[in-house]
């Protein structure tokens, strides 16, 4: 399967279930609404596809990218060069030089990782497709790993980020429900293959220089905590889908507050705003 046709296959994925927490009502407008309209892929994703292609399957980059020239586009020449080049990508996705250049430096900095390096030496597939129905609901579920090696021990996530550190990389996970994520797929992989893999990684590139990479191993209490949050939203799916119904917010007048960086400590402190990336 193909990652446009996995995007399409309506069984839950680990995305379906982020909108799912933040309301049904996002979940339905994504999914189910008859009169929705797909959304374009920000530019931060369009980087981390071609990413995820440079690393993970090099051999298909040329095939499904091609580099726009630097040509003024306002001249005669420059048009007749843009029309030449246009006619020679054919299908492929144009990408800006400059982009390009950052997406190599960033691939030449994972695969400069030791770590990392020999993570993705290891015998193994990306994106293969893992399809499995969930007992409690019943739903029809799927994931897609970045990379699973051979032997089904390994998941391997390749990440882009503003900040590779380990307390960036933890806010991060709270942003981005990665707990969610490692869970998903150790129990995916587990329920379509019958084996469980034995490890959840991280692979972390910084977006700007110096390309920083970290590496990191999913620890018990991410999945344990990640296994529970996606099972509360499979039952909240379930429940909506029984019901025909997709609530948002709520409907009555709700108190708000403070976040709660915001808030005073004991000793009358304030405390600093935390520095959350944007994918």
């Amino acid at each position: 399967m193909d990652n446009a046709a996995y995007h399409a296959h309506p069984a839950v994925s680990k995305s379906h279930l982020d909108l799912v927490a933040k309301s049904p009502l996002h979940y339905w407008a994504r999914y189910i609404d008859l009169k929705r309209e797909l959304p374009e892929p920000t530019p931060a994703m369009r980087i981390g596809t071609a990413l995820h292609t440079l690393v993970l399957e090099q051999d298909q980059f040329e095939e499904r990218y091609i580099t726009a020239p630097q040509v003024d586009r306002r001249t005669k020449a420059g048009k007749e060069a843009w029309a030449e080049f246009e006619a020679e990508a054919g299908d492929r996705e144009l990408i800006a030089a400059d982009d390009r250049a950052q997406i190599s430096r960033m691939a030449e900095a994972v695969w400069a990782h030791p770590a990392a390096a020999v993570l993705l030496h290891w015998e193994g597939k990306a994106e293969t497709t893992h399809m499995w129905t969930d007992p409690a609901t019943g739903l029809a579920c799927k994931c897609r790993p970045d990379w699973l090696t051979n032997d089904g021990r390994l998941i391997v996530d390749l990440k882009t980020t503003e900040d590779a550190s380990p307390a960036g990389f933890r806010k991060s996970i709270g942003a981005f429900r990665y707990h969610v994520q490692s869970s998903w797929y150790l129990d995916g992989v587990q329920a379509a293959t019958g084996n469980r893999p034995e490890q959840f990684l991280f692979v972390c590139v910084e977006k700007k220089p110096p390309y920083a990479v970290a590496v990191y191993a999913a620890a018990p209490v991410i999945v344990t905590i990640g296994a529970e949050t996606a099972a509360r939203d499979l039952d909240v799916l379930a429940t909506c889908k029984q019901a025909g119904a997709w609530p948002g917010y709520s409907d009555q007048i709700e108190p708000i507050s403070l976040p709660g960086w915001m808030m005073p400590r004991p000793d009358g402190s304030m405390q600093q705003p935390p520095e959350i990336e944007t994918y």
